[in-house]
């Protein structure tokens, strides 16, 4: 099921498509559209103004649904919204069945279809749009020639369906006069073995595009169902279809309505149908068949034993050709559709019909509307319907029924009969009447079609309650989790910058670690150099028994220096004192500044405890010095005092 998430999100997008308001009408109708027909295997969002940035949300949430089905029918998705779900076709596992009929898809995307049908899984692709679209699918011959180039090849897809898309015109919507498309899909039906169905009504193929189609049927063993409906074929497209379903053995249901194969073409294909045991279904509708092929055909049924659908409507088909239909079904044990709509036959066919309704047994829906029917007819066939127990679906609308035959049909209908649709609107019937064979139609059709106890229908109903209100509160909830998703997701965004406002603070502690360890490097540069000093101190104390003769001069260079040394201790000392006080002041900010000034303080400390003890063993040596001159002999007078070595102070000495 789509999550809340997902739903909010095709929602905006379909906002944007409609320029409407999250909280308008027609977004809570696409919500619970998405709601009630996008669960399970099945998407089906069809109609529902589904535009550019719907494709693009669609192809993105509908990825790892596991659905078989999408049909997205009568939106306006064009080429970027199609693409975007051709791009989740490619990947996707388990799609098989897909509509983009009436989408306003242009020649590129049809192209971009084509060409990748080898490597989609699809068992049918619907692009085709109906007459009454406003958004149609806008191809032209060059998406003809690649469909059938490449199903030439395909071995997967079944159903195809290309009907009012414009394949038999070029790219300046002038009539392709070559038909290229009709060419290449009549060359891939002689070598297709999987394709079932085709649809390529009102594409305007014409009559030799027609031919070149059916054409290709005649070497094919797949194709089960064929629409060439609206081509503005001629009666040589009658004739070959004839040859066609002379040799072809597969095809149950043929389309050429909507064309003019004349009397002839119709003829032609009904002398194909006497030997045809395949054929089930044939649309002739709208192909001017007239009496004479409406004739062929109703003999050509009398001894065929296969077809079960059959549409003659609208063939100028009069009285004549209408009781050849009488006779057919006095034979014919296998037609159970008969549709002789918008014909002029008048009473004397209704009533020859309905002679053999009181005897058929496997006619199931007969359609008489717009034949010039009135009283008389009508009432002969509600009669015949009291014998009859196979016939369900009678239309008898738009004809001469009055007001009186109005109220017998009725009478008659409830009285008698298994038929459950009788349309007879567009009459001269009285609405009273007309509202009475509805309601008795529709008595008998539950009557026909509920075969479960009153109480389990009635259970039936109240479950069906509870699911709706199951599916709103699923609605519900998923606004809830939506609403829940959205705050973890700001909650993930301010935990996101959290975590980078820590990792910039950590690599400012880097940078303070960094330094911290220069000015470590710089100490123990100091007390390098301080080691050096010690040893050169050392290197003096060596030397001064050797230079005991210059003790004096150096005592008192001693006394000099001993007096520079307190200045620079009393200066030491300020500096210590300044040191500290700065210290004190970036306690806060530097702390490893203060490391390496108390370092420095320790090192001012140490030389001068060094200097001290050096200038008290100096001192110490010179009363030793004193003293031993202090004890000889005065010497004699005129006799000079023996003069004192010059000592040199140890600080003197570099």
């Amino acid at each position: 099921e789509m999550q809340g998430e997902v739903v909010e999100d095709l929602c905006l997008a379909f906002c944007r498509d409609t320029r409407s308001d999250s909280s308008s009408t027609a977004a809570e109708k696409f919500r619970h559209a998405l709601i009630t027909n996008a669960n399970g295997d099945e998407v089906r969002l069809n109609q529902l103004r589904l535009g550019i940035h719907s494709g693009v949300a669609l192809s993105k949430a509908l990825k790892t649904m596991p659905l078989s089905s999408l049909n997205l029918y009568g939106n306006v998705l064009r080429d970027v919204g199609a693409i975007a779900l051709l791009q989740l076709l490619r990947g996707h596992e388990t799609l098989r069945h897909l509509n983009l009929g009436s989408n306003d898809i242009t020649h590129d995307g049809g192209i971009a279809f084509a060409r990748e049908l080898s490597t989609l899984r699809l068992l049918s692709l619907e692009l085709g749009s109906d007459l009454s679209s406003m958004y149609v699918n806008r191809f032209n011959n060059k998406v003809g020639v690649a469909f059938g180039e490449q199903l030439s090849a395909n071995t997967t897809l079944r159903k195809l369906g290309l009907s009012h898309t414009g394949i038999g015109k070029m790219e300046d919507k002038q009539e392709d006069d070559k038909q290229e498309a009709a060419q290449s899909l009549g060359r891939m039906l002689k070598v297709n073995t999987t394709l079932e169905e085709l649809k390529l009504g009102s594409n305007n193929l014409a009559t030799v595009g027609s031919v070149l189609i059916l054409k290709g049927l005649v070497e094919n063993k797949a194709l089960l169902e064929l629409d060439l409906s609206g081509n503005n074929a001629g009666p040589d497209a009658g004739v070959m279809a004839g040859e066609m379903l002379t040799s072809n053995s597969m095809l149950t249901c043929l389309s050429l309505a909507r064309n003019k194969i004349g009397s002839h073409g119709a003829s032609a294909i009904a002398a194909s149908v006497v030997s045809n045991s395949r054929l089930t279904v044939l649309d002739l509708s709208d192909t001017q068949m007239q009496d004479r092929g409406s004739i062929a055909m109703a003999n050509a049924l009398e001894s065929n034993g296969c077809l079960t659908h059959f549409n003659g409507s609208r063939n100028g088909i009069s009285e004549q050709g209408g009781l050849a239909w009488a006779d057919t079904l006095w034979a014919n044990s296998t037609l159970q559709s008969l549709n002789l709509s918008e014909n002029p036959l008048g009473d004397e066919v209704a009533v020859n019909i309905a002679g053999v309704l009181s005897q058929n047994d496997t006619l199931r829906k007969l359609e008489l509307s717009s034949c010039k029917l009135g009283d008389e007819g009508a009432l002969s066939i509600i009669d015949a319907i009291e014998k009859n127990t196979s016939l369900t679906r009678l239309r008898l609308a738009n004809n001469l029924i009055s007001e009186t035959g109005g109220m017998l049909l009725a009478d008659m209908l409830e009285s008698h009969g298994s038929l459950h649709h009788l349309d007879v609107r567009a009459n001269q019937v009285a609405h009273a009447s007309l509202l009475r064979v509805q309601k008795e139609c529709s008595r008998k059709k539950q009557a026909t079609e509920s075969k479960e106890p009153s109480e389990l229908a009635a259970q039936i109903r109240v479950l069906k309650r509870k699911e709706q209100k199951i599916l709103e509160y699923e609605f519900r909830i998923g606004k809830a989790s939506a609403a829940r998703k959205e705050a973890e997701k700001v909650l993930g965004d301010e935990k996101r910058l959290f975590e980078e406002a820590q990792s910039e603070w950590r690599i400012k502690i880097d940078e303070a670690q960094g330094e911290l360890n220069e000015l470590l490097q710089a100490v123990e540069e100091a007390e390098r150099r301080l080691e050096e000093k010690t040893a050169e101190r050392q290197e003096l104390l060596k030397t001064h028994g050797e230079r005991m003769e210059d003790m004096e001069a150096a005592m008192r260079r001693q006394e000099e220096e001993s007096e520079e040394l307190n200045k620079l201790i009393a200066e030491a000392t300020m500096q210590l004192a300044n040191v500290e006080e700065s210290k004190k002041e970036r306690v806060e900010a530097l702390r490893s500044e203060l490391e390496q000034n108390q370092q420095q303080i320790l090192e001012l400390e140490k030389e001068t405890r060094a200097a001290q003890e050096k200038l008290r063993q100096l001192e110490a040596e010179r009363q030793v010095a004193s003293r031993a001159h202090a004890s000889e002999p005065t010497s004699t007078p005129g006799s000079r005092a023996p003069q004192e070595p010059a000592v040199t102070p140890p600080a003197a000495v570099k």
